[in-house]
């Protein structure tokens, strides 16, 4: 039985209810036991030695891997939101000035947001290794369990390179004692993400559904390692028996959490749906994905002119409401589709403009399930570009309104810089910034935020480069 994050954060609930409960059985002195009640918030070490407790810890941090994605983070957001708005996946329609400085690209390095971005990150990490840790001294079988925290560690470590500067620190403290760590370049930490993929990968290497679950979704996510260091040449290999149709699936309940995109934007309307345009101007670079009218992001609203679906929390910013995510909506966290866009990346980066196009025309010809709320419908092919540069910027294209706000667009663009030799006026939004009339910062990362100063190895990053 696929085990989705939402299924696995009630069964940890469950769990830890029925350790609770245990407590009562067989009381005696009611009144004088009631008023020596341990506190139930509070779990003793010794409470997870056991393969229960050890298996709680692995449910609880795959759990955690749904707070740096599709769950989690309120009106704040989460780390896919957060990264989409310093791009051009989301604007502003808030007055909180966390969210206001990273859409115009000038994030300070005392960003609050930020900051419990960052912290979800490293405590989908930590969770990880304390029940990797733990499985391993009381059960290690089946071994596809330790696969899957190392999945999460490697997800977590691959969002941070590609989200903060180079630099980042990494601590443990999943022993108990608080280990700082060196800031890391962003090779380092894809380097240290791809050694837990495989890790991930060797472990779950059965035919059970939960182990080809873990294997997909750790194949997925090294050949987007891959990518970023720019090792086109080995991704292939990698997701080659990851089907089209895999998801693995964040999903929702009323209990148990709500979509946060649908919680950033449908409910609280701080984010409004991003655009090419604005009453300031044209954003040069950025995709239309309000104004397209294209059936992978369908909307309510307008950039300019009066909005149909009126204005944003600050009441000065023409809102537009997504539609494809609904409060319970399921949303992939790593796909099969993902794995058709990398290869036909692979085919970009070596020349075979005719072989990307053969990819990229399969997907719009077959319907997608892009969440639970929404199916596309076929779409006509797209013509073959005419250039090399055309190519780039019809792959990217494409690739943003398939994974529009699934946390890829930030890294795309650094990517574009990196190692497609764009500048950063010629990859990243530019021109001005609609709430200020002043034209967008440079940022193309987020800086580590000062509360890290308290790690001794820490004073700030290294560069802010792509």
């Amino acid at each position: 039985m696929k085990m989705t994050i939402d299924s696995a954060r009630r069964v940890a609930m469950h769990v830890a209810s029925l350790a609770v409960l245990a407590t009562f059985v067989g009381c005696t002195g009611l009144r004088e036991d009631l008023l020596a009640a341990d506190d139930p918030d509070i779990i003793s070490p010794e409470s997870v030695k056991s393969a229960a407790g050890a298996d709680a810890l692995r449910i609880g941090a795959y759990a955690r891997l749904r707070d740096v994605t599709a769950g989690g983070g309120g009106s704040n957001g989460t780390a896919w939101t957060q990264g989409g708005l310093l791009v051009d996946e989301w604007k502003s329609s808030n007055t909180f000035s966390q969210h206001n400085e990273t859409d115009e690209r000038k994030v300070q390095d005392n960003n609050s947001v930020v900051l419990g971005a960052l912290r979800d990150l490293y405590r989908a990490r930590g969770s990880a290794r304390e029940a990797i840790n733990g499985l391993r001294e009381y059960k290690a079988n089946p071994p596809a369990g330790i696969g899957q925290m190392y999945f999460v560690m490697a997800y977590a470590e691959m969002t941070i390179a590609e989200m903060f500067c180079n630099g980042t620190p990494l601590g443990d403290a999943s022993t108990g004692e608080v280990i700082y760590g060196p800031p890391l370049t962003n090779v380092q930490l894809f380097n240290l993400a791809l050694a837990h993929a495989d890790s991930a990968l060797a472990l779950s290497s059965g035919s059970t559904a939960f182990a080809t679950e873990v294997r997909h979704s750790s194949a997925v996510v090294k050949a987007r390692i891959l990518l970023s260091l720019n090792r086109h040449s080995d991704v292939a290999a990698v997701v080659a028996a990851v089907p089209t149709t895999f998801a693995l699936l964040g999903t929702f309940s009323l209990t148990s959490g709500s979509n946060a995109v649908w919680s950033i934007n449908t409910s609280a309307k701080r984010f409004t749906v991003g655009d090419n345009k604005d009453p300031s101007g044209t954003i040069i670079n950025a995709l239309p994905f309000a104004s397209a009218g294209d059936p992978r992001i369908p909307v309510v609203g307008t950039s300019t002119g009066t909005s149909p679906a009126g204005r944003g929390f600050d009441n000065s910013t023409n809102f537009i409401r997504q539609l494809h995510h609904e409060r319970t909506s399921s949303s992939p966290l790593v796909s099969g589709l993902d794995a058709r866009l990398f290869e036909a990346e692979v085919k970009l980066k070596a020349g075979d403009i005719p072989g990307m196009m053969t990819i990229l025309n399969a997907l719009r010809a077959t319907p997608q399930d892009l969440t639970s709320a929404l199916t596309t419908p076929v779409m006509p092919a797209l013509a073959t570009p005419a250039t090399p540069a055309a190519a780039i910027d019809l792959y990217f294209y494409e690739k943003g309104f398939w994974t529009f706000s699934r946390g890829m667009r930030l890294p795309d663009l650094r990517r574009l810089v990196r190692q497609y030799g764009r500048s950063n006026a010629a990859a990243f939004p530019n021109g001005t910034f609609f709430k200020t009339n002043q034209p967008y910062g440079e940022d193309m990362n987020f800086p580590v935020m000062r509360e890290e100063l308290t790690n001794p190895s820490f004073t700030a990053c290294i560069d802010r480069n792509a």
